[in-house]
């Protein structure tokens, strides 16, 4: 496990979230329409998320629409290993 970041984390959106090279807080929208967001844990730990994108069954999240700068809403919690907020493709812990 490499170190965990508390600091904000820049992401980055990538076409495969499973490829290598990909880093702490890199994302993947998937589906047409963007039905989610796949992502590297922001905190380092090298886990994956998946949060569902409005109109979706709950839990989910509002997304502002933007690629490559997103902003989801309510805050993102990954159990255990990070909580906080994407906002303009930047990760923020609370």
């Amino acid at each position: 496990m490499s170190e965990v970041k508390t600091q904000p984390v820049k992401g980055r959106l990538v076409e495969d979230i499973d490829a290598e090279g990909t880093q702490p807080g890199d994302f993947d929208l998937s589906g047409d329409p963007v039905g989610g967001l796949w992502y590297n844990c922001p905190c380092g730990c090298g886990s994956q998320g998946f949060l569902a994108i409005r109109p979706a069954a709950s839990p989910s999240w509002e997304w502002n629409g933007n690629r490559e700068a997103p902003t989801l809403t309510p805050s993102v919690h990954h159990v255990g290993h990070w909580h906080g907020f994407l906002t303009d493709g930047v990760w923020r812990s609370c």
